[in-house]
């Protein structure tokens, strides 16, 4: 599995080519996931599987928080990873989430709607 990071919810292009370039120096690729695709699985997002999933476009509201998830990264890289992003300071990323064989068959969608509720469980700070 190739070490990628797939980006939702960042408009700013200026981000993501920011976040794209500070992650191309550990060798991890950086997809930016558009709105329609939202409905898409996180294996076939990630080149995993075939783009078999739902022929509509997502038409639901788009994500209210930025969100990473990291496939094929190790545990070490992954590391890095995150205090780099921790240091970037024209954006934060409170949602962030590793694929596993259990999340990579959900819709984006639902990984949001998931990865967000176990968020604000950790943080009721978070959802103010």
């Amino acid at each position: 599995m190739k070490e990628q990071v797939l980006l939702f919810a960042v408009e700013d292009k200026g981000i993501r080519n920011d976040i794209r370039n500070m992650l191309a120096v550990l060798k991890i690729q950086v997809k930016y996931v558009e709105r329609p695709q939202y409905n898409r699985t996180l294996a076939s997002l990630a080149g995993l599987q075939p783009m078999k999933d739902l022929p509509l476009p997502y038409d639901g509201p788009e994500f209210d928080m930025p969100l990473l998830i990291f496939t094929g990264i190790e545990d070490r890289k992954l590391s890095l990873v995150i205090d780099a992003l921790k240091k970037y300071e024209k954006c934060t990323f409170p949602l962030k989430a590793v694929m596993t064989e259990t999340s990579k068959n959900w819709a984006a969608a639902y990984a949001y709607i998931h990865i967000k509720a176990e968020h604000e469980s950790l943080h009721p700070e978070a959802g103010r």
